[in-house]
Order: C-alpha cells, then sequence, then structure tokens
C-alpha cells in the first residue's frame, strides 16, 4: 500500500514546473530582469535537456530564493541562454541546521560523504583533523580537494533538488572545533565505548526541546580517543552510542545525519 494521493506515470507531468530540474546562479533575482546563463549548466539545457524558447527553468541564488524563469533566447553557438525572471519565491531554509564535523578519512571516501549528506539535508561541512586523522595533505592537495569538495556538493544539491548549497568550511583541528559547540543547542559525539546514553534518547530530549541548530563530531577510521571524548565532554558534547556494531567512519556519518532529519526533520515530515 502507498501514500493516497501520489501522482506516478504519465499524470505526473500535469504537475508542471515542479519537476523542471533547478540551476544554480549566485546573484540575486530580480521580477522581469534578464538573467543568462552559460557554460556546462547550459549545454545541459540546450543538449540533454533539449529546452526551446519559450521553456520554463527554475533557478536558485543557492540560498533561499527560487525564481522561475522563461527561455527567450537560445545562442548554440557562443553556448548562452537568455532566460526572463517571471516569479521569485523565497523558501524557508532546511531544518534542523545540521553541521558535519568530520574528522579527514583515507582516500576518496570523503567526497562519499560530502555528496550523500548533502542529498540528506546537511547545511554544513567542518573537515577535521583529530589525533587518529591520518591523511596528511599539503597546501596545494588541501586546495585541490577544497575545489573538488565543493564541485560535490552543488552537483549533489543539483541532483537532489535541493534549494541551497551546503557550505564547506576550511580544515579545523578538533580542539578548534570543540570550540565552536557554544554556537549550537546540542553537539552529539557517536564514540563506541559509550554504553548509557543511545542517539535515539539524545534526539528525543532533543526533539523536546525544538533543537534547530545540531553539531554532529564523527571520527576517523581509528574512532576517537578517550582524551579526545573527556574534552568533548567538558565543551557540552553529548557521547552517543549507535549501538553494538561498530559502524566505517562514512557510515556513521549518513546513519546519524538521517536519523537527525527523521526525528526532527523533512524525512520525518516535521520540516517538510
Amino acid at each position: 500500500m502507498g501514500c493516497a494521493g501520489i501522482e506516478t506515470g504519465p499524470h505526473r507531468k500535469l504537475m508542471g514546473v515542479n519537476f523542471t530540474p533547478r540551476f544554480f546562479v549566485f546573484k540575486d533575482f530580480y521580477l522581469n530582469e534578464t538573467v543568462v546563463i552559460s557554460g556546462d549548466d547550459a549545454h545541459h539545457i540546450m543538449k540533454v535537456l533539449r529546452h526551446k524558447p519559450g521553456d520554463i527553468l527554475r533557478l536558485s541564488d543557492g540560498r533561499n530564493t527560487e525564481a522561475i524563469a522563461v527561455i527567450e533566447e537560445i545562442d548554440a553557438k557562443h553556448i548562452q541562454i537568455k532566460t526572463k525572471i517571471i516569479e521569485k519565491n523565497i523558501k524557508d531554509n532546511i531544518k534542523p541546521v545540521i553541521t558535519l564535523f568530520q574528522s579527514l578519512p583515507k582516500g576518496d571516501k570523503m567526497d562519499y560523504i560530502l555528496q550523500k549528506n548533502t542529498e540528506i539535508g546537511v547545511s554544513k561541512f567542518v573537515p577535521m583533523i583529530t589525533e587518529r586523522t591520518i591523511v596528511e595533505l599539503s597546501r596545494q592537495k588541501l586546495s585541490k580537494r577544497m575545489q573538488r569538495w565543493r564541485k560535490i556538493v552543488m552537483e549533489a544539491s543539483k541532483q537532489c533538488m535541493r534549494m541551497d548549497i551546503p557550505q564547506i568550511f576550511d580544515v579545523k583541528g578538533f580542539d578548534d572545533s570543540l570550540k565552536d559547540i557554544k554556537d549550537y543547542d546540542i553537539a552529539i559525539i557517536p564514540w563506541e565505548q559509550e554504553r548509557s546514553c543511545f542517539l535515539k534518547s539524545a534526539l528525543t530530549q532533543a526533539n523536546n526541546y525544538n533543537t534547530a541548530k545540531i553539531a554532529v563530531f564523527i571520527g576517523p577510521e581509528g574512532g576517537f580517543t578517550g582524551e579526545e571524548i573527556t574534552k568533548a565532554k567538558g565543551f557540552g558534547a553529548v557521547p552517543v552510542s549507535l549501538g553494538p556494531r561498530i559502524l566505517r567512519s562514512e557510515t556513521a556519518a549518513i546513519a546519524v545525519c538521517a536519523a537527525i532529519m527523521y526525528e526532527l526533520g523533512e524525512l520525518g515530515g516535521k520540516n517538510a
């Protein structure tokens, strides 16, 4: 059995612009203004979607404003599309606001973490160096990684049709990251040696207090040290158990953030 009222098959097309892909244009929108789209997005609109003048596009400023635009001209030679803004809507941001403080994992696992947590609804990412972090990046390599990471979250935002693009902050040390806890309603730090507090209990308490801003700290492949957990508790973080199984760093990040969005956010319908 399914949910009543869900449109399927050919009837879905009748729902119109809601299923039109969204493209990011990083500017303020004004009614009746002309907005030119170029580069990869223009190529995708022309060659893949095969849109024509008169077709409708959805544009986002990458924050919380969406514009409905009609294609006026297509310049195939210069790969440019001229559009006109015909509607402007300001929408609520994703709630709760989740910031994922992620210890840098080995290989390309960070790419996966960023992609999937963007789809889930994480708002901010802070790459983090902890005691057991193995990854060592030169300034040049880190710069290239940051460029790639920002591209990944943008593409993931397009794919899942979210309005905004998550922020990725510069890499921070664990101690410096703990100082940011004061800016959150609750900070959750999964730890395999925690025995008394489970994630569900922490989220139930957060739900009772209408928590809006949540920090999630995820350790590296070797986990957090006991000393790091003690430091985190001193700053107000809540160590939680994720159950009897030891999860990989990338799995823990997705599991915790998905649970938060289910209990407190859009996956559970609370802020949909």
